[in-house]
This record gives structure tokens, sequence and C-alpha cells, in this order.
């Protein structure tokens, strides 16, 4: 069985060749456009910062069962989950107001599953009900707002949309269920079936999403054109990633 800090710095290796992989890739389209891209090289430059300080074993808070969380994993967390929500979002044509409650929403998320570790019981239960919740949430502002937003798109941009909803609704409800059956968790999964199983996710959401957007070239074509007509327009220096609240769907309705 390979022990722990080699599975990390196995998996910090992986996503650090696919850093290069997807920077190689990006470098690859026209000068101009490079900036849009470089995002997603970023994604899976952090996880494998993330996995890198995972496997040195120095970056970890106990539980109060006595089992290790990796603050760099949740560091990582906190920082592309909604770099990922935010890029689908703008993918389907998102308002301020969407783009904000979706990141709103999924730092709740994140937060909420670090909670279920360290709090004791009764208080534990809240923390899964806040879980689940926040995650039934998350999924309803994808499914149902801003892919009603991602209508109004072409016709490239709603099928890039919707590969891109699906995969990350498939795999965070796999985050879901992992992160409770973990160790830190309610403890049904081995130490060596945790890890394995959340690296595999890790690195498979990453990559993933990251693929999927760059092969999508007529999709990000029309949106980079969109981005840089809205910047030439109002004749400001920064550029308009989303259409404006005012004719926006609201998540409420």
């Amino acid at each position: 069985m390979i022990p722990e800090l080699q599975m990390y710095r196995i998996t910090f290796y992986v996503m650090a060749a696919a850093t290069v992989g997807f920077l190689a890739w990006v470098a690859r389209f026209p000068k101009g456009k490079r900036r849009y891209y470089l995002p997603l090289p970023i994604i899976c430059g952090i996880l494998a910062l993330a996995y890198f300080g995972m496997s040195t074993g120095d970056y970890q808070l106990m539980t109060p069962t006595g089992q290790p969380v990796q603050t760099s994993r949740y560091l990582d967390y906190f920082i592309s989950g909604p770099m990922m929500v935010t890029i689908a979002g703008i993918v389907a044509g998102a308002s301020r107001r969407q783009l904000v409650g979706l990141n709103v929403v999924m730092v709740g998320w994140t937060s909420a599953t670090l909670a279920t570790y360290f709090l004791q019981p009764p208080f534990t239960l809240l923390a899964v009900i806040a879980n689940f919740g926040l995650f039934g949430v998350l999924a309803y502002v994808l499914v149902w707002p801003i892919t009603r937003s991602s209508g109004e798109q072409g016709g490239e941009r709603v099928l890039l949309y919707g590969k891109l909803r699906n995969l990350l609704l498939i795999l965070f409800s796999a985050y879901l269920v992992v992160g409770l059956l973990s160790r830190q968790g309610f403890g049904l999964l081995d130490a060596f079936s945790g890890i394995f199983v959340g690296s595999y996710l890790d690195a498979l959401t990453r990559i993933g999403f990251c693929t999927l957007v760059l092969r999508a070239t007529d999709a990000t074509d029309q949106i980079i054109e969109g981005i840089e007509s809205s910047g030439a327009d109002d004749g400001s220096d920064g550029v308009t990633l989303e259409k404006s609240d005012e004719s926006a769907v609201d998540p409420a309705d």
C-alpha cells in the first residue's frame, strides 16, 4: 500500500504535469486571446501546490477524533471552486448577481464541509444539514437560473455550459459523499481509500473542466468577442464579463 505522503506527492506530480500541459495548450492560441485562458492552468497549478504542501505533512489540523485535515487542500477548494463556477457562469452569460451568489454558496458549502469535521454533536448534525442544504442551493442555481441564462447565448455556449454544469454537479456530488464517509467524517472509508478517491476527484475535476473549456474554441471565441466588444463600446479600460443585472434572470425566479 502506498504511504499517505507519497500518494500526495504523486498527485502533485500529476497536477504539475497537467499545469505545464495546459500552459502549452494555451500558448497555441493567438497572442491576444491567451490571457483569457490563463485561469485554466492556474486552477491546476493551485491544486499542484496544495498537494505539494500536503506531501510535506506540515500543513494540517487535527479533528476532535484525532484525524488530520489538510489545510492546503481546503485553501485550494476555497480558491478553485469559486473560479470554476465563475467561469461556468460567464460561459452561460450569468449576471453579476448570479455570479456573486454562486461564489457565496460555493464558499459556504466548503465551509460547512469543514465544520462537519471539527464540531461536536449535536452541532455536527447541523453542519451536515447545512452541507446538504448548500449543495442543494448550488445545484438549483446551476440547473435553473444559470441554465436559463445560457439559453440566451449562442448554441455553442449553451452546449459548453451544459457540459461544465454536468461535470461539476456529478463530481461535486461525489465530493459530498466522500467527504462525509472519509475518516475525518463518519469514518467509513479507511485512510488509503479516502486519500485515493479524494486525489482522483481533485485531479479529474480540474483536468476535465479545463479540457472542456479549451476544446470548445467556438464557444470561447464568442465569449472573448463579447468581452472585447463590450469593453470597446463603453470606452472603459477593463472588460465586461457578463451582462448587466437589469437584463439578468434573477436566481430567485
